[in-house]
């Protein structure tokens, strides 16, 4: 599972993206600031092995939070949450994208 911790803290995200793996489920965190508004947390899942760009839009789920502490945790609590919950997705990584 992925922690608080594993997940770095805020000025981190001002520079830089933040991608894992964890046993078949690929993840993206990013820092994004719309053209209206305060800047967001957007983060996705995918199955592997592929990296984001070469991964078709619609394999991908995506989550967006405020860009706090708070909205942290919940993009944790968020990518933990779909790892549980659709274990069928991470277990077929070794099998070819269609």
């Amino acid at each position: 599972m992925l922690t608080y911790d594993d997940a770095l803290n805020l000025n981190y995200y001002k520079l830089a993206s933040f991608t894992g793996w964890m046993n078949g489920m690929r993840f993206l965190i990013r820092r994004e600031t719309p053209d209206e508004g305060d800047a967001i947390f957007h983060a996705w899942v995918w199955p592997g092995p592929y990296i984001f760009d070469l991964t078709p839009d619609e394999r991908k789920m995506d989550f967006t939070a405020p860009f706090s502490a708070d909205g942290k945790r919940g993009i944790v609590d968020w990518i933990n949450e779909q790892y549980e919950s659709h274990p069928e997705l991470w277990s077929q990584t070794s099998k070819p994208m269609e």
